[in-house]
């Protein structure tokens, strides 16, 4: 036997060894689970019109209670304004409120959205990673061709998401949108998140569509 074909016969081992290796890490692990339930600080980028887009909110959602609420900094009219979405997903209905120092605005309407509830069923382990010194998992869900569709990041030792990253390929210049997720603390949201302070109720306004009022 030549030194070649022993070389080449070790090579095919070390791989298929690794192969092995690889596909026997990932049926130990557990595909990430998005909770139920939970309060969360979330950092996007590339979520908008430009790439360059940035959005920071505060989101709390409750699946059971069918309701969340968002809280952040956002562009109104070309203003910016301290803001708070309220969505009952149950009753149908959405309240805004912005502020800014000395002003308080707050409408009302109606709203047909559902909560959204991410399913990794199909995403795939392709190793680890660290993502603010913590060593996470990292998943992939890819289409039919091959290409990433979705990446998802979540903590090796408790399983929280930190981090998700969405391609688009439907145009020729690939898009993502990455969102960070800080301070996850899932479980039962307090109730009282979900109702507005009696000051506010009183000076709000009904409109047909929150959702056209935010987009105008």
């Amino acid at each position: 036997v030549s030194t070649q074909s022993t070389g080449s016969n070790k090579k095919q081992m070390k791989v298929f060894i690794l192969l092995c290796a690889l596909f026997s890490l990932s049926l130990a692990q557990t595909r990430p689970i998005w909770p139920s339930a939970a309060s969360v600080s979330v950092f996007v980028e590339g979520w908008g019109e430009r790439r360059e887009d940035r959005h920071f909110f505060r989101w709390f959602y409750d699946e059971t209670a069918g309701k969340e609420r968002f809280e952040g900094p956002t562009e109104w009219n070309g203003e910016f304004y301290w803001t708070i979405v309220i969505i009952d997903t149950v009753a149908k209905k959405e309240w805004f409120v912005v502020h800014q120092p000395g002003l308080v605005e707050c409408y009302t309407g109606a709203d047909n959205h559902s909560l959204p509830h991410p399913n990794f069923n199909r995403a795939h382990f392709v190793g680890k990673a660290e993502i603010d010194y913590t060593v996470v998992d990292h998943w992939v869900e890819r289409d039919n061709e091959g290409r990433d569709l979705v990446q998802i990041f979540d903590r090796a030792d408790n399983g929280e998401i930190k981090r998700v990253d969405v391609s688009s390929h439907v145009s020729r210049r690939p898009h993502s949108v990455t969102f960070h997720y800080h301070e996850f603390d899932a479980g039962s949201q307090d109730p009282a998140l979900w109702t507005l302070p009696a000051e506010i109720q009183k000076i709000c306004n009904n409109v047909q569509k929150v959702e056209d009022l935010i987009n105008n």
